[in-house]
């Protein structure tokens, strides 16, 4: 499975893809297109940044 430090990452942190994709200021299936291919670090540090925003937007 492609970027599945990711999707392990997005269960540990209980955020849904979309509330992902959200806080980065994308669509849903933008970032659904995006994960069917391994990503580079770049994109990746992006995603785990709007991870730990998506995961604060909970806790507020």
């Amino acid at each position: 499975m492609r970027n599945k430090d990711l999707r392990d990452e997005f269960r540990i942190a209980n955020v849904r893809q979309w509330e992902v994709a959200e806080a980065m200021g994308i669509s849903e299936m933008t970032f659904l297109k995006w994960l069917r291919r391994e990503l580079p670090d770049e994109k990746k540090k992006l995603v785990r940044q709007a991870i730990r925003k998506a995961v604060e937007s909970k806790q507020a």
